[in-house]
């Protein structure tokens, strides 16, 4: 749940960056400029926002995709059940 939370705030954060940058891009130049400069960041920031919540909430990046820990979980649970022979409490 605190990931969730911490995501919507980045998320936000990220959008309101994405709209000032826009801003300032359509006061310098056009509209059709502006929209440009703010898309490309706003949509960047979805992702951004899910690795910086990562970093945050583990300290790594390592764990981004789980597949090795997943991995790790299915083959102890392969070990433990051929120990009991197919049956684990």
């Amino acid at each position: 749940m605190n990931a969730l939370i911490l995501y919507v705030v980045f998320v936000i954060i990220g959008g309101l960056l994405s709209v000032a940058i826009g801003l300032l891009v359509e006061i310098k130049t056009s509209s059709t400029a502006s929209l440009i400069v703010f898309l490309a960041p706003f949509f960047v920031n979805f992702f951004a926002s899910w690795i910086a919540v990562i970093l945050v909430m583990d300290g790594s990046i390592k764990h981004a995709q789980s597949r090795q820990a997943q991995l790790d979980i299915e083959r102890a649970g392969r070990r433990r059940l051929a120990e009991h022979g197919g049956y684990v409490e």
